[in-house]
């Protein structure tokens, strides 16, 4: 037998410490949980404490990048949910799972977050202090499960909900890469023409002294334009795309930005479906863990990526606030369809809103695939053509002026 001292923290979070007489430290956090209290940390009395204090911390990542992916994401909350599930003091868990990040600033973030906990603060308040990484709803779910004692099943659900959103944004980056491949692939083409080959065609023409059609002229004078302005043009460009870019993170820029994804042909319904797909998730994601119905309606509102989605769920929690239903307010609203108001209406009736909304979430992200594959069959043939157009247009008037001259040159003879 071994003598033990641990850290601990009961439902109510305060934190327990003590010693214990085991044959190993397995059988301490047994002993613990029996208790119902999380393991923050144990120490053998008459060894180092290994198991308080990072090691030393062997990269097993062989690749590293800056920001925090939502990919990052799932793999932390899969992994700390597996080790705390198993048992694993927390302290532990972090120092684990810091180890293997690759993003340099999520594992700069955990490793301040370990200091935190080691020094007594809850993991909720821990994580609070790096808002640009943990999300209200990570820090609503990891609080609900301190509370509950169910850590590992509210970091379960985290990791589910963000498979989800990494799911609907990969679903929309297919769907954009595709036509965007077509564009910059017409604008190679059309710079060829314009910066190669119709100023060789245009000292031709001049050479020949003959009239030349207004196709031509205007093509040359646009590639004329273009070659000579270039430097002023591409600064211009580039210009313009920064004062863009700062635009779009005011508020002002935000709502004329999701205004205008709102209004777009085609590709609005994909955005609404993304929307759609997303405000469902995240409420059954909530709903599921425990966090209050109004409580998670805040949450949705201070997350949502969308101003007018946004405000729309502002909307339905001043009315659930009220006492009144959630499916009054988004019917008022005009952006959700009637397939989502008759799902959360049921939920709603039958008290198993987390489950509807769950089913919700679903049918809108198979739409979202759904779409995205016609919309991809829908587009190809009408790249195609535009492009052919383009490219028709810039070889007729290189070739009008030498059928004229032959033409004339017929004559002649």
């Amino acid at each position: 037998m071994s003598d033990f001292t641990y850290t601990a923290r009961d439902q109510q979070g305060t934190v327990q410490t003590g010693r214990l007489e085991a044959l190993n430290e397995d059988q301490v956090v047994a002993m613990l949980q029996h208790r119902g209290l999380l393991v923050v940390s144990i120490s053998r009395k008459d060894l180092a404490p290994s198991l308080s204090k990072p090691q030393q911390r062997t990269r097993v990542a062989s690749r590293t990048h800056q920001r925090v992916t939502t990919e990052d994401q799932v793999l932390l909350c899969q992994q700390l949910a597996t080790l705390v599930e198993a048992g694993v003091p927390l302290l532990r868990s972090l120092a684990v799972v810091t180890a293997q990040v690759e993003s340099r600033q999520l594992r700069s973030a955990l490793e301040e977050v370990y200091r935190d906990v080691e020094g007594g603060q809850t993991l909720r308040q821990a994580l609070a202090k790096h808002p640009a990484i943990f999300s209200n709803l990570w820090l609503n779910l990891v609080e609900t499960g301190e509370a509950s004692g169910h850590l590992a099943q509210s970091l379960q659900q985290l990791a589910r909900h963000f498979e989800s959103v990494r799911h609907l944004k990969n679903q929309t980056v297919t769907a954009l890469t595709y036509p965007a491949f077509l564009i910059a692939t017409a604008v190679c083409v059309m710079g060829v023409f314009v910066y190669w080959l119709i100023p060789k065609f245009s000292v031709f023409f001049a050479s020949m002294h003959v009239e030349l059609p207004l196709l031509t002229r205007v093509m040359i004078a646009v590639s004329d334009g273009a070659r000579r302005y270039f430097v002023v043009t591409l600064m211009g460009a580039v210009a313009l795309a920064f004062m863009v870019r700062r635009y779009l993170r005011t508020d002002a820029g935000q709502w004329m930005r999701d205004q205008l994804f709102m209004r777009l042909p085609l590709l609005n319904t994909l955005f609404i479906y993304v929307q759609l797909a997303g405000f469902s998730r995240g409420l059954s994601t909530l709903l599921e863990a425990g966090v209050p119905l109004l409580s998670s309606l805040e949450i949705l509102e201070r997350s949502s990526t969308n101003k007018i989605y946004g405000q729309a769920i502002g909307v339905i929690k001043a009315s659930v606030k009220e006492g009144k239903p959630m499916t009054e307010p988004m019917v008022q609203t005009g952006l959700f369809p009637p397939m989502a108001v008759q799902m959360i209406q049921v939920g709603e009736e039958v008290g198993e809103l987390a489950r509807m909304a769950d089913r919700t979430a679903t049918y809108y992200e198979e739409s979202v695939e759904t779409y995205i594959a016609r919309m991809t069959r829908l587009f190809e043939p009408i790249a195609i053509v535009i492009m052919g157009i383009l490219v028709l247009i810039v070889v007729l008037s290189i070739f009008m002026p030498i059928f004229k001259m032959a033409g004339g040159a017929g004559l002649h003879g």
